[in-house]
């Protein structure tokens, strides 16, 4: 459980920052679209702290040698997920980023919750 809810906060993570930078930004809203100051900074941190909460998952679940090992591979696979979705369908991965954030807080939660 921690390892899918890991890697669903590390695509969700990923996919924000991405979305954070204006060429990404207008590969989805067309181009000559900006995004605002805020939404930038909000994607930003949103993508920060969903990287640093996948990282605590791993660590919880596997102790920190290994669970940080393993949150590597995770940003890896991640990266390249979002990294083929932005090139082959940017819209998409704009529609699935909240579902997918969605996921991994509930199993982290949902982990967190039974842990003990």
């Amino acid at each position: 459980m921690n390892a899918l809810a890991a890697l669903a906060l590390s695509l969700a993570g990923f996919a924000a920052l991405a979305l954070s930078l204006e060429r990404h930004h207008a590969d989805i809203h067309g181009r000559g679209s900006m995004p605002t100051r805020g939404a930038v900074a909000r994607l930003r941190l949103a993508g920060a702290l969903a990287l640093t909460l996948a990282l605590r998952l791993q660590i919880a679940a596997q102790g920190g040698p290994v669970g940080t090992v393993s949150w590597l591979g995770m940003l890896t696979a991640s990266a390249l997920a979002v990294a083929l979705g932005l090139s082959y369908a940017p819209r998409a991965v704009q529609r699935l980023l909240p579902g997918v954030a969605l996921i991994g807080l509930a199993g982290a939660g949902a982990c967190w919750l039974f842990a003990g």
